[in-house]
């Protein structure tokens, strides 16, 4: 039977969901209930802590290392650049269609402050047509009014607000914009076309929250409570880290801002309120796949494309090679319900779901591919044969095995973390001479796969 395909990528998604127990307060009853239909990949980690590498990993099967993509690179005039899923699908047969963010793109904020506009506009970045038999872009974000609601800079004064704060922002939007907002949209195009589908079919669904600025209707606001419960942090944790961990922490000093003027309550809680809101959405959308006449004959693949730090160790935001940066729920549930429900603890890569969809799609992924199929690991089927590795600029690697995180700094410098009994990343074991061995071994393992990639290409 051939599958057709509903793929939701939700944009700074972490790893706090419910059906992974991250965060106590967070409610996301969909995505939970997509856990339970399927496959729940609960150590899965992205190939880069930053949307646009993370998602030219996702959409060809491949690590930053071997595509050279480490953050905006170009990609698609290179030389030999590989396939993408949505071309290797369109030359098989499948209808492919998407809608908002699905390749890297990104709301203008600081045109928005600049020209005091009362919404952002969308700038497309890596999406093209040949990718697509249609597809309904972003168009613009509806603001709130008097921003910033957070009150951390005066946006009355915008060319003085440095370029890294003019987005960071959180509260809540007016009802009356509700329908009038990106993601609603989204799931507005989505709903259209499951209405009238040409199968077989790849729809993809690019959803914009939990992304900065955090702004969502209120009623997922009062959903939180106030007395949010914040991430544990040491305040020393950054003594024992390499300098090149330190200076990606460190700037901006968002830590220090948001604690000093006493607002890192609220922020969490606005960060919560957005997954809420996505949550909210990805039930919208699988609501309109179920009631589509293609229920039964679609296979859902859910993910976040990067993590995020909320002050987990002093850090705020993704570009960063620690848990909070590159963890992220990954679902797979198959078409017709099989392999589900199912918790897969070995570590996942996004960079898996290129060969998982092919393959699921009776399509050859190819040679030259680091992924591996996901659905090859349920039910301990088969074991994975390649690391799972998370890279933040060339020559930084992250090395996530059940156990133990590894990373290798290029300007120098290591970090090896104990997950099974250091599940904040708190001592930093890699100087330590008991743990030489495991550091070697691991070191050995990343420099393999960086070869391997490499050679591939």
């Amino acid at each position: 039977m051939t599958t057709n395909f509903l793929f939701i990528i939700v944009d700074d998604l972490n790893s706090w969901i419910g059906a992974l127990g991250r965060h106590p307060q967070a409610q996301t009853p969909n995505i939970d209930a997509l856990a339970r239909r399927g496959a729940l990949f609960v150590n899965a980690y992205c190939s880069a802590p930053y949307c646009n590498a993370s998602r030219m990993g996702i959409f060809t099967g491949r690590w930053p290392s071997t595509l050279g993509v480490y953050d905006n690179q170009p990609f698609w005039d290179a030389p030999k650049r590989p396939v993408t899923l949505m071309e290797r699908l369109r030359q098989s047969g499948y209808h492919t269609v998407g809608a908002g963010k699905v390749f890297h793109g990104a709301f203008d904020y600081a045109k928005a402050g600049f020209e005091r506009l009362d919404h952002a506009p969308w700038q497309e970045v890596e999406n093209r047509d040949l990718a697509w038999d249609e597809f309904h872009p972003n168009t613009h974000e509806p603001l709130p009014y008097r921003r910033p609601l957070n009150g951390l800079f005066d946006f009355g004064e915008f060319g003085a607000v440095p370029d890294k704060y003019r987005h960071f922002d959180w509260g809540p939007c007016e009802a009356s914009q509700e329908d009038d907002l990106p993601d609603a949209q989204v799931v507005a195009s989505v709903r259209a076309f499951l209405s009238r589908p040409k199968a077989p079919f790849f729809c993809a669904a690019g959803l914009y929250k939990p992304h900065l600025p955090w702004h969502a209707p209120k009623r997922f606001f009062d959903a939180i409570p106030e007395s949010v419960a914040l991430p544990l942090v040491k305040d020393d944790d950054l003594d024992d880290a390499p300098p090149t961990a330190r200076e990606w922490a460190l700037d901006p000093k968002d830590h220090e801002l948001i604690t000093h003027r006493g607002v890192w309550r609220d922020a969490v809680r606005a960060y919560l309120a957005c997954i809420s809101y996505a949550d909210f959405m990805v039930g919208e959308l699988v609501k309109a796949l179920d009631e589509s006449q293609h229920r039964n004959d679609t296979t859902i693949v859910l993910c976040g494309d990067n993590g995020f730090h909320l002050g987990e160790k002093l850090h705020w935001r993704k570009f960063a090679l620690w848990e909070e940066a590159t963890r992220v729920p990954l679902i797979v549930v198959p078409a017709g319900g099989r392999h589900g429900p199912a918790r897969v603890l070995e570590p996942a890569s996004l960079i898996d779901i290129y060969p998982t969809i092919l393959k699921a799609a009776g399509v050859d992924p190819g040679p030259g591919i680091d992924g591996e199929d996901l659905l090859a690991r349920v039910g301990g089927a088969a074991l994975r044969t390649r690391p799972v590795l998370s890279t933040w600029g060339e020559g930084n690697h992250s090395l996530r095995s059940a156990r133990w995180r590894y990373t290798i700094y290029r300007a120098g410098g290591a970090e090896l973390f104990d997950h099974a009994c250091d599940p904040y990343e708190w001592t930093n074991l890699a100087d330590d001479p008991a743990y030489a061995d495991v550091c070697r071994a691991m070191s050995q393992s990343i420099h393999a796969e960086v070869a391997i990639g490499k050679m591939a290409d």
